[in-house]
């Protein structure tokens, strides 16, 4: 799926098809149970789950998860945070900075191939980045 410079003259509601077929794309790829773009203020852009959860509570904890993360990283000399993983059970969260304003979740089963995503993850966030 390739993005064009015609693209940022899109109406906000193909931007939004457009970021949730991004979504889509990641979710299969990585057969994943869902995938979450947001903002780190804890506000939702784009969410693809396998449940149905309550995702601003969701979302806000994620993107404190993240803000606790990246403090302990400048608390340990200046380390770049770069994923958060938390397991819950069967599942796995990850959690990683997209850019100033932005990160992705993942919620992971055992039978996800994660690595297809991080071998692609640069032009996702790029792709997503650029949408919103």
């Amino acid at each position: 799926m390739k993005l064009s410079m015609d693209e940022l003259e899109l109406p906000k509601a193909e931007k939004v098809k457009r970021l949730a077929q991004i979504i889509d794309v990641i979710k299969e790829n990585g057969n994943l149970l869902g995938v979450l773009f947001a903002y780190r203020d804890g506000g939702l852009i784009a969410e693809n789950f396998k449940e149905k959860i309550n995702f601003d509570n969701f979302t806000s904890m994620c993107a404190s998860v993240l803000e606790s993360a990246i403090g302990l990283s400048h608390t340990m000399g200046d380390r770049k945070a770069t994923k958060i993983i938390a397991e819950l059970g069967n599942q796995t969260i990850v959690i990683t900075e997209c850019d100033e304003k932005t990160f992705l979740v993942f919620d992971l089963k055992y039978e996800s191939n994660f690595n297809v995503i991080l071998e692609k993850m640069e032009d996702y966030i790029r792709k997503l980045i650029f949408l919103y």
